[in-house]
């Protein structure tokens, strides 16, 4: 078993760690990846392992690892290949959005520097990244997944454009609530499209589009090796729609607790047809109407509630994650109260035509 207090870790949250450091730095996915970054420090710290990573220098430095400055101009890159040329980093732990293979690009970053990747494979990386790709697998393998056309494809006719409640605009790849839109009217969906034909024909072509399921938002953290699955919470999310865009405002920790039992049989599910999901991971779903779980996204990596694990665990939730990579060894724990995440940073209103 791996000593973990002789462990040398980089750790690169994207958008903190400089990702995004010539360019305006988005708020909700910033306020998001800071809270995880330093609650992952925080743990792997409690542990005595030593971290290094980077910041834009529009953040503060975290105060767990040893970090380096990014400044506007710099290639983030750059550094990230020079800090992980060092012979002594063992493991490297990322936390990126999936949004334009961003994600992939940091895991095949690491691994073409030889170290060793706390998280998923790269293939479960690849078929969950896009949300299509995922739906198509998943509903193959017999699970209840949010139906979806590309919006470019759409027409009336299609079937599930004669839903009552309204419809959903989101990109394919993207992460969190942003670019995320609600409609009510058919109408107003195609009057989008048409403008986007326009506007940004480049956009159109990655935007899905969704019927609008009534239900409770929901959310579990898992952690699984390649034979085993856990979930280790389950949670309610805060999310709001205002002016016809979704804001996600943070989580009630384990607060949908009740469903774990459900949330089990379906991470079970979902890990047999993504086998590639190791380490840590989540997904978000709806609690239907007639009390049904669907699945609407799967994460390959680190997810907001990991904030408050924690303190809700009775074992350190980043020597789990790492048992599982390091040591193929899943405890089966999970939480055992609640807590609430909340998100104060406004989102940005995209400047999409509406």
């Amino acid at each position: 078993m791996h000593n973990k207090s002789r462990l040398k870790i980089w750790v690169c949250e994207y958008v903190s760690a400089g990702g995004l450091a010539s360019e305006p730095l988005p708020a909700s996915l910033l306020q998001e990846g800071l809270l995880m970054r330093n609650a992952l420090l925080a743990d792997l710290s409690a542990l005595g392992v030593d971290c290094i990573t980077s910041h834009d220098y529009r953040v503060a430095a975290p105060l767990h690892a040893e970090s380096q400055p990014l400044q506007a101009g710099d290639d983030a890159y750059a550094l990230w290949h020079q800090q992980l040329a060092a012979s002594d980093i063992d493991a490297c732990w990322v936390i990126a959005p999936e949004t334009g293979g961003l994600l992939a690009q940091m895991q095949q970053l690491v691994q073409s520097a030889g170290k060793v990747w706390i998280g998923c494979t790269a293939a479960a990386i690849q078929q969950t990244s896009a949300k299509s790709v995922m739906a198509d697998i998943c509903q193959q393998a017999g699970i209840a997944v949010l139906p979806h056309v590309f919006l470019a494809q759409a027409d009336p006719s299609i079937a599930f454009v004669s839903a009552d409640c309204g419809w959903v605009v989101k990109p394919d790849d993207g992460a969190g609530c942003e670019f995320t839109y609600y409609f009510k009217s058919v109408i107003q969906v195609f009057e989008f499209k048409n403008k986007l034909i326009i506007k940004d024909a480049l956009l159109l072509s990655r935007l899905l589009l969704q019927p609008y399921v009534p239900g409770a938002a929901l959310s579990m953290s898992v952690v699984a090796t390649h034979d085993q699955v856990q979930v280790l919470a389950g949670h309610q999310q805060k999310i709001a729609i205002d002016e016809g865009h979704f804001h996600f405002h943070g989580a009630g920790v384990n607060e949908a607790a009740m469903y774990l039992p459900a949330m089990q049989q379906l991470a079970e599910q979902i890990h047999r047809a993504m086998p590639g999901l190791v380490g840590y991971w989540g997904a978000d779903m709806i609690l239907t109407q007639d009390n049904q779980l669907m699945l609407v996204e799967v994460n390959p990596r680190l997810t907001t509630p990991y904030i408050g694990l924690s303190q809700l665990l009775t074992e350190n939730p980043a020597e789990m994650i790492l048992d599982t990579i390091l040591n193929n060894h899943l405890n089966s724990v999970r939480a055992q109260s609640s807590c609430a995440v909340t998100l104060t940073t406004a989102s940005s209103q995209e400047s999409l035509p509406r």
